[in-house]
């Protein structure tokens, strides 16, 4: 069933919620990997409309793709089990401009250009994160062959 759902997901017929959350490679949920990123959108925003404890969010660490869950599982097992994949190779360079845009977005915002960062989340960010999601979602689908 997983690997139907990953399909329609890799072909735009899913969405993440349709995931199961038990479905893992070599411990990581890929539904998980992909909430915690998706919820990142939500963050962005809530620093730019100026909600109290977003607005501290560190451009430094944001732009670091190896603090994240996913990150860690990139660069620990995901690496040895799937380093010499080109879809692993994918999902972590994807990842990495995903964080990049994401703290591209705060730079802005934090220069006084949150017009600019605005539309950096609607686009740039928003590309980078679709970009991360269909990496990772591909590196599912080929490992578990």
């Amino acid at each position: 069933m997983f690997k139907k759902l990953l399909g329609r997901f890799l072909s735009g017929n899913a969405s993440v919620s349709d995931l199961p959350q038990k479905e893992k490679l070599e411990g990581l949920s890929l539904r998980s990997a992909l909430d915690a990123h998706d919820a990142w959108k939500d963050r962005l925003q809530k620093a730019l409309d100026g909600v109290g404890e977003y607005q501290m969010l560190d451009t430094a660490t944001i732009s670091q793709d190896c603090h994240c869950e996913l990150g860690m599982w990139l660069y620990g097992p995901g690496k040895k089990k799937f380093g010499k994949m080109p879809e692993w190779e994918a999902a972590r360079k994807a990842h990495a401009e995903f964080h990049l845009a994401a703290a591209e977005v705060l730079i802005e915002h934090h220069s006084g250009q949150t017009e600019k960062a605005r539309e950096l989340l609607s686009t740039t960010f928003r590309q980078a994160s679709n970009r991360n999601q269909l990496a990772l979602a591909r590196l599912f689908a080929n490992a578990k062959r």
